[in-house]
């Protein structure tokens, strides 16, 4: 069991990824072999771990480091955004700041993770979630934010005394 008093440094969006996959139903990541990188260590360190204390960061993150794209400093893989390719570390970028806009957070700030879902539950709307992934198609942000309300209420629901 990881211990509680472990910091990590994480992505917004890496944060919420986890959540909403956790709102799907899945309950324990496995390694993902394409990539390299950490999500499964890191979403099972936050979902067996409500108190591990979580770095904000729109950098690089926990997730990032073996990551195969990972050229030491930022993402060298792409996405389409807006049927354009773009750097995905720019596009990351993009999604994490407006998070922390949202949230009302800044690059380096410090909250637990269960912390992060009961502000998220807060401060993220289904209006304004629209507006943050605001490039991408109407029913993948629908599709995202039905599982991402769902992970955060069962996350706070499972740790909330």
């Amino acid at each position: 069991m990881p211990k509680e008093d472990k910091t990590i440094t994480i992505k917004p969006h890496h944060f919420l990824d986890i959540i909403k996959l956790f709102g799907s139903g899945l309950d324990q990541f496995v390694p993902n072999t394409e990539y390299g990188h950490d999500f499964w260590k890191v979403g099972n360190e936050i979902l067996e771990s409500p108190h591990i204390l979580l770095k904000l960061s729109v950098d690089n993150d926990a997730i990032c480091v073996p990551c195969k794209f990972n050229d030491g400093s930022k993402c060298s893989d792409t996405t389409s955004v807006d049927s354009k390719e773009m750097s995905k570390d720019k596009w990351n970028k993009i999604i994490d700041n407006r998070l922390l806009e949202v949230l009302n957070r800044k690059n380096g700030d410090m909250i637990s993770a269960l912390e992060f879902c009961i502000l998220a539950k807060e401060k993220i709307s289904r209006e304004n979630i629209f507006e943050i992934w605001k490039e991408k198609p109407v029913e993948i942000t629908e599709r995202r934010a039905s599982l991402l309300f769902a992970g955060i209420d069962k996350y706070i629901k499972k740790y909330s005394l």
